[in-house]
């Protein structure tokens, strides 16, 4: 009798237990929410734009660029980003210029090779318009920057319906702008003749990773 009493208590709990471990499960292993996203560095550009003596407004790109998006149209205040950008890969259209660029001077390329933006918090401002705050980090040091974006399409690539190869392709389309003060990172050469504010313009599509 006293066996079969053990055998039933012990029963009795390990169901409790179990319920217990399965009712702790969802806490424990949440359910993905968002999709995974690249960015597609052919059709992703980075500009900047400052002025120039007073006289004109120059601008120049960066064009090696990689990134992971974390993004739902349904819930986009919870979507993160991470950029690194390639800063030897600055190009301004003149040669002696974006060597000069790359020097201790300016970015410092060789000790400082990356520029990157990593999302800190996202709020909508609009139907499809939101704040992406976030940390700019160049030249080793990192600040705080706000994007105002805009989210310009999410779904089947739109040449598919042309083009197989792009058939069963999912992407994400966003623009965004940002001014800063280049000095707050020590970019300081040329100030004041060349601006220190400096106005950034992205345009940025990303893949969806199946």
């Amino acid at each position: 009798m006293r066996a079969r009493g053990v055998s039933r208590t012990g029963g009795i709990v390990g169901r409790l237990l179990a319920a217990v471990m399965i009712a702790a499960l969802p806490a424990a292993v949440p359910a993905a929410w968002a999709d995974i996203w690249v960015l597609d560095k052919n059709t992703t550009t980075v500009h900047f734009t400052y002025d120039h003596l007073g006289v004109s407004k120059q601008s120049g790109r960066f064009k090696d660029i990689e990134g992971r998006l974390e993004f739902s149209p349904t819930e986009p205040e919870r979507g993160e980003v991470d950029v690194t950008i390639k800063a030897t890969g600055i190009s301004t259209g003149v040669a002696a210029l974006d060597k000069l660029l790359r020097t201790v001077d300016f970015f410092d390329t060789n000790r400082h090779p990356n520029i990157r933006f990593r999302s800190t918090a996202v709020r909508p401002t609009g139907d499809r318009e939101g704040e992406i705050q976030g940390e700019l980090t160049f030249l080793g040091v990192t600040r705080p920057v706000t994007l105002k974006a805009r989210w310009n399409y999410t779904g089947e690539y739109p040449l598919a319906a042309i083009n197989p190869a792009y058939q069963g392709k999912w992407i994400s389309g966003f623009s965004a702008r940002t001014v800063i003060e280049r000095s707050h990172w020590g970019l300081k050469r040329g100030v004041p003749l060349i601006s220190d504010e400096v106005e950034i313009r992205i345009e940025a599509e990303f893949l969806r990773v199946d």
